[in-house]
């Protein structure tokens, strides 16, 4: 077996093990794309506009080299404040009439990535999965021993009753708001999050696929960088993110082509499911390594919004179906 030079093994080991640099530079182009679920066709203005505004926000901060990682981070949490999307302060309830919050953050550079599942009382359940990704040598922490486990960390924490707008019929979203963002930064990095209240009426202790990396957030470098929405089973079943991505980069399909091509996969798969009602149909936003879009969807329609170092950020909710 060859073997590296006492000098050049060192610095191999140097050079996987440091450290991100605070900013990025390296190249001139960055792209973001983000979503607010599916819809059924209605107009949502309110929430496309927020979504443009959002963006002109992470566009200027990707410009200064600010990193994917962060400005994943950053663009669900604003969308967990807002009370606008079936995530965070305006997450739906499951059948009991209790919220239960999951959401998963994933950094293409290291593959390393943090997830929470089944949260009570979290005030922004993105940022308690960066926290396991960066606390923790874990990537996944669920139910009431995981939130303490995060609430340790740092994870901020809020009175449900007084906090979630379930308590206010007539400010909650009426459809699939999962929300989520996928990055390409100026060092050429991938990211990519999620973060959603789940299901409507779903079983106490339903988890989909907005936590489970691989299905509903994946990123790789040089692959692409993705977020899911729809029937988290499918997702899960498929694993349906991490397939896009295999197509790429084991088949050379290109990011659209790939997206579409599972998304079909799915939505045949769902047509004789006998598991309640429930089909595969789904929405996938995704970046690839050269900044190219996807945003295609089974749906009606997908809210979305994006912008990259080209272009002024963008909404719309009609996104590309896929028949």
């Amino acid at each position: 077996m060859t073997r590296l030079p006492a000098a050049l093994l060192a610095l191999a080991t140097l050079a996987v093990a440091a450290p991100a640099s605070a900013h990025c530079l390296d190249q001139e182009n960055f792209a973001i794309i983000v979503h607010g679920g599916t819809s059924s066709g209605k107009a949502y203005p309110e929430r496309l506009g927020f979504i443009e505004n959002m963006l002109a926000k992470r566009r200027a901060e990707l410009m200064a080299g600010d990193r994917a990682i962060d400005i994943v981070e950053r663009a669900i949490v604003e969308m967990e404040d807002s009370g606008l999307f079936n995530a965070g302060r305006a997450a739906i309830t499951n059948s009991e009439g209790f919220v239960e919050l999951d959401a998963s953050i994933m950094d293409g550079r290291t593959l390393d990535a943090g997830a929470v599942a089944s949260q009570l009382t979290l005030k922004n359940p993105i940022r308690a999965a960066r926290l396991v990704m960066d606390g923790t040598r874990h990537v996944m922490m669920v139910g009431d021993r995981g939130e303490a486990a995060v609430i340790s960390l740092g994870a901020e924490t809020v009175e449900p009753g007084e906090y979630f707008l379930k308590a206010k019929p007539k400010e909650h979203p009426k459809e699939h708001g999962t929300v989520g963002a996928a990055v390409l930064d100026r060092c050429g990095d991938l990211a990519a999050g999620t973060s959603t209240g789940g299901y409507d009426s779903k079983i106490p202790g339903r988890v989909g696929d907005s936590p489970i990396i691989g299905a509903g957030s994946y990123a790789k470098n040089g692959v692409m960088a993705a977020s899911s929405t729809g029937h988290g089973e499918y997702f899960i079943r498929h694993t349906a993110l991490r397939t896009i991505a295999a197509r790429m980069e084991y088949g050379g399909a290109a990011l659209d082509t790939a997206a579409r091509k599972t998304l079909r996969e799915m939505r045949a798969a769902g047509r004789d499911a006998s598991d309640g009602g429930t089909d595969g149909r789904g929405g996938v936003i995704a970046v690839d390594a050269e900044g190219n879009f996807s945003f295609a969807h089974s749906y009606a329609g997908m809210i979305h919004g994006m912008t990259d170092h080209g272009t002024k950020p963008r909404a719309s909710q009609l996104g590309s179906k896929v028949e």
